[in-house]
């Protein structure tokens, strides 16, 4: 699998000073190692999921185009 879009998230997450665990709150995830499990690729954010971490970090995260992000 690859961990493209989960190094955009990463990277977006630590750019915002937002915490793995900070995150999840902030999108509504009970779950905050659902964020760890993100950004290492294990699996891959649900599009409704890719659209809260866009709007939450205010990046666009694409994860059709293999992780693009954008400002």
């Amino acid at each position: 699998m690859s961990t493209t879009i989960g190094k955009a998230i990463r990277a977006a997450r630590m750019a915002s000073g937002f915490t793995q665990a900070e995150l999840a709150d902030w999108i509504g995830i009970t779950d905050g190692n659902q964020i760890s499990r993100w950004e290492r690729g294990v699996v891959t954010p649900s599009a409704d999921n890719v659209g809260e971490l866009s709007r939450v970090l205010g990046v666009r995260l694409d994860s059709s185009a293999r992780g693009a992000v954008s400002c």
